[in-house]
Order: C-alpha cells, then structure tokens, then sequence
C-alpha cells in the first residue's frame, strides 16, 4: 500500500499523477471517504493525466459517466444514491467490469459484494493538514 499526503491541489495533482502511470486497460478502482474528501476531484486529475479533455464531473445523480481519450474508455461511477443491488444489475454494472477499460468507484464499499477481484481501493481522509490518500 502506497500513502500520500496532499496538502495543496498541486499534491493532489501530484498523486493523481503517480497513480495514473500505472493504469493501464482492465483497472479498476473503489475509492472511499467521507463527503468532500476529495474522490471526485482526484478521478478528474487522473482522467486529465490519462487524456480525457473533456469536464470531469461527479456521477452522483447519473450513476455512471463514460469518457473516451482516443486510446481507452473510462467509467467513473457513483454508488452513493443507489439503495439496492438490483439498481446496478439493471442498468447493467456488469459491462463496465471488463479487461479493455478503466472504471472509478466512488462510494465502493457500498456494494463491495459486486467488485471485481482485484480492485484498487483508494481512501481518501482529510486531515489536519490537507489529505491523506492511501492506494493499495
């Protein structure tokens, strides 16, 4: 497990950098922290280290956002609304766990009995100070 501390956004910038040079096709990621912990801020950062040009935003009411950098997709998804289960087998969670994309799993540990084996978990506490970011 890999621990940062970002006190400032270029910290952030910084570890969402880090992060991105290791994803690569079939990543996925559960990111998890309180509300305003900074999870959707560090996706965007790493979209933007990936490619995406396009605004990075919080899929909390969509549930899913789709982005594409001419080289791979990404999925950035959002549990925190959803009540059930059987919400994310509807609209068919299933498809966006494959080896060809990268998916984003904000609130993941609401529904960790869906996850792909081998998920990245990031944790995102705000301190003090700033953020500590923990990967692993």
């Amino acid at each position: 497990m890999k621990n940062y501390e970002a006190n400032t956004l270029e910290d952030t910038k910084q570890v969402a950098k880090a992060i991105a040079k290791d994803i690569g096709p079939g990543s996925f990621f559960a990111l998890d922290g309180d509300l305003g912990a900074g999870k959707t801020t560090l996706v965007q950062l790493i979209c933007n280290e990936l490619g995406v040009t396009e605004y990075v935003n919080s899929p909390t009411f969509t549930i899913v956002n789709e982005y594409e950098t001419g080289k791979i997709k990404i999925n950035h998804i959002d549990f925190y609304r959803v009540r059930h289960v059987d919400e994310l087998m509807e609209i068919g969670m299933d498809q966006y766990f494959n080896e060809t994309e990268v998916t984003f799993i904000e609130w993941a540990n609401l529904f960790e009995e869906i996850l792909p084996e081998g998920i990245i978990k990031i944790g995102i506490e705000r301190t003090d100070e700033g953020r500590r970011i923990s990967v692993g």
